[in-house]
């Protein structure tokens, strides 16, 4: 059934607590693969950049912690794009009718009573510094679900927009370097974890969606804010990563990649553009998903060399 066919079921019509629904959420909005690589891989190289090893019990409640908070930011980001998606991505599970807006609005607020829960019950496992890290991620995430009480203004402003929701990541690392034993006042540890982690991620968000041709409501800062001041945010995130993985002693696995990632979108840039419908973006593209998983995988890898 097409996407335009879908939106004009009656709401009320729309399932309640389908099983086989939410799979399919979860399957075209979380691939189970996707999400997992990108937990594990930051639960691995925090683990081990704390501790010199992996604690693998660790690594189990660090893994559902973060799955989980990917999970709940996935559903966050759907339920307040809705009105959005509505007009530009229809095809999406809430606006064409796969999921009730009110139930996704429910499952958010039992997540975050559940991770509160897991918080506590992580402070009796090991201690209660851990509790403390955790629910800050938790705060975060919160506050990026009502953007911070200043969507319009942020909606405005993209490039601040992704940064500010970008920093997540250094809570993310703070909170899997305190499991791994390191304090939170140790600097060294998760600025230098996070700010790999945030090239990586950040960098993907830009280079993502390079398609000159999408509309202006998509947001992309390509379209938003025109194609050099977009090359300018490329170089920034990868300096970012440039620096932060020579600290961390990553700068031989890294920075090829890094000089790679900076090269190629200097000479799509510099590119005519080819046709109503160009492709010329799709390498690119590819190539920012290569650098987002080596960047969390990297402290763990580079530990076997």
């Amino acid at each position: 059934m097409a996407a335009k066919e879908i939106q004009k079921v009656p709401y009320d019509k729309i399932p309640r607590w389908s099983l086989h629904n939410w799979l399919v959420f979860l399957y075209e909005r979380a691939p189970p693969l996707v999400f997992g690589l990108l937990a594990a891989g930051p639960c691995l190289s925090g683990l081990m950049y704390a501790e010199g090893s992996v604690d693998w019990d660790k690594f189990a409640w660090g893994l559902i912690g973060m799955m989980t908070l990917l999970l709940l930011v996935r559903v966050m980001d759907d339920v307040k794009d809705f009105e959005k998606d509505k007009i530009v991505h229809p095809d999406r599970p809430l606006p064409r009718g796969l999921l009730r807006y009110d139930e996704m609005c429910t499952v958010i607020n039992i997540t975050i009573v559940a991770m509160l829960a897991y918080s506590i019950v992580m402070g009796l496992r090991f201690n209660w510094t851990v509790t403390g890290l955790y629910l800050l991620i938790i705060f975060y995430a919160f506050l990026m679900y009502i953007e911070f009480g200043i969507s319009k203004w942020l909606d405005e402003h993209v490039m601040i927009n992704g940064l500010i929701h970008q920093l997540s990541i250094y809570f993310g690392a703070l909170f899997i370097t305190g499991l791994g034993g390191s304090p939170w006042y140790n600097l060294t540890g998760w600025v230098y974890l996070g700010s790999v982690g945030f090239s990586g991620f950040f960098t993907y968000e830009i280079c993502r969606k390079l398609d000159p041709t999408l509309p202006r409501l998509k947001g992309t800062y390509l379209v938003v804010c025109g194609k050099w001041p977009t090359f300018l945010a490329v170089l920034a995130t990868v300096l970012v990563g440039v620096v932060s993985s020579y600290a961390m002693g990553l700068h031989r696995l890294l920075w090829p990649l890094e000089a790679v990632m900076i090269l190629s979108v200097l000479v799509l840039f510099l590119l005519p553009l080819r046709g109503p419908k160009p492709k010329s973006h799709k390498p690119v593209e590819a190539l920012s998903i290569i650098y987002l998983l080596t960047h969390m995988w990297s402290p763990y890898i580079s530990s076997f060399f």
